[in-house]
């Protein structure tokens, strides 16, 4: 004999799907969470390299590669204040760093994951861990068959199941999988907040240096992003926080082809070019490895002078007019060409997913079956690094349950 159904069953306990569940059983419906792995929270622990950086002080629609209206929606239900008072009830402590960054005060991902948990258990919510979701029959009621051949009944259905990032801690395929099985069409996922593969090989000389920078990505002239910050170059590239805001709009562009990069290596500086100008006449004859220093990196510096073509002996002074003037135009913005981006494996999230024109923006209920929730990563909505992704997952969720509970 079965047991009487679920008011709510939540496939996935990460962010967005311990949330949910957290405020459903709050609110009073019997609720069961379905996590295929052998522990919950483990896209949560290993955020923030291990920090876990679970919001922002500069949340805000901008930050997202989303329907701006969907953004919007979701934080008006659960805005950056309403974050940092939510954790707070659960007993974390917070503190803000750079960027509007916000971390555990405890440096540790575990005083995000374990509260999170211990609420759950509290409200009443059921988690079963080790149990894998294959397969969703939409009847008068939901149908959850599991791995194990166990079958599990609700009159509401959430689907919370991450992205296909990170595979090593998780991340599959599965929950576009029972997305589609139940209407849904998808953006073919690709990774996002990943490092940037570069045609130039010769960068594989700068590996391990970093720098600040404002990196432009454009295609056939057309401006996809920018973004301000370090980068670090690698053998393969460029990593770094301002590798990684651009990797979401290079990896939607590369299908249609290489991404032209650009390098601004002075971006506190409104007009870089007077600067360089100046600096030119200023410090006429020096040889151009001394014109950049204190300026640059000295590895950068030295295959930039081969990049140009400068005559290393040479006073800059001396240096043929168009080559001084390919100078200041290199500096202020070098040439790269992006690629690719790195794998699954090395991707912190995913652009695609579930259609989010599929979605009520309010409630993050299914317009093709009713009575279907889909919140967090499962979705086409990306965001910049720095926790702008788990803020909305924590929102998806919450906003999922607010909608739930007001159910009859």
């Amino acid at each position: 004999m079965n047991p009487s159904p679920y008011d709510v069953i939540i496939i996935g306990a990460g962010a967005s799907g311990l949330v949910c569940a957290l405020e459903c059983a709050r609110a009073g419906r019997k609720t069961l969470v379905l996590e295929k792995d052998p522990q919950p929270a483990r896209k949560i622990l290993a955020s923030g390299n291990g920090r876990c950086n679970l919001t922002n002080a500069r949340v805000a629609p901008a930050y997202y590669h989303a329907p701006q209206e969907l953004i919007t929606a979701a934080l008006s239900q659960f805005s950056f204040q309403n974050c940092l008072d939510y954790f707070a009830r659960l007993g974390v402590l917070t503190t803000e760093e750079e960027l509007g960054r916000i971390f555990p005060a405890t440096g540790k991902s575990t005083a995000v994951a374990e509260p999170l948990k211990l609420a759950l258990a509290e409200a009443g919510a059921e988690l079963v861990c080790s149990c894998p979701t294959v397969r969703i029959k939409r009847g008068k009621t939901f149908t959850v068959t599991t791995q194990d051949g166990r079958t599990f009944q609700a009159k509401k259905l959430v689907l919370a199941c991450g992205s296909c990032a990170h595979p090593q801690i998780g991340g599959t395929q599965s929950g576009y999988e029972l997305a589609r099985s139940l209407g849904h069409t998808l953006i073919t996922p690709r990774p996002a907040l990943s490092a940037l593969c570069v045609k130039e090989t010769a960068l594989a000389r700068l590996a391990g240096v970093r720098c600040q920078v404002h990196l432009t990505a454009k295609q056939n002239n057309l401006l996809l992003d920018e973004a301000q910050g370090e980068v670090l170059f690698t053998h393969y590239g460029l990593n770094g926080p301002a590798a990684l805001n651009v990797s979401s709009a290079v990896s939607r562009a590369l299908p249609r082809g290489n991404v032209s990069l650009t390098l601004n290596f002075f971006p506190q500086l409104k007009v870089p070019q007077a600067f360089l100008q100046a600096r030119l006449e200023t410090y006429a004859q020096r040889r151009p490895k001394d014109f950049l220093a204190g300026i640059l990196h000295e590895s950068v510096a030295n295959l930039l002078i081969d990049f140009i073509g400068l005559r290393k002996n040479l006073p800059i002074r001396e240096q043929p007019p168009n080559t001084r003037q390919r100078l200041v135009q290199t500096l202020c913005a070098w040439p790269l060409t992006a690629t690719g981006v790195r794998p699954w494996n090395e991707a912190m999230a995913a652009t695609g997913g579930v259609n989010t024109q599929e979605i009520n923006y309010n409630t993050f209920e299914s317009l093709k079956c009713p009575g279907l929730y889909l919140t967090g990563e499962l979705l086409d909505v990306d965001g910049k690094s720095g926790g702008f992704n788990l803020h909305f997952a924590w929102a998806s969720g919450f906003a999922a349950a607010q909608a739930l509970a007001e159910e009859k």
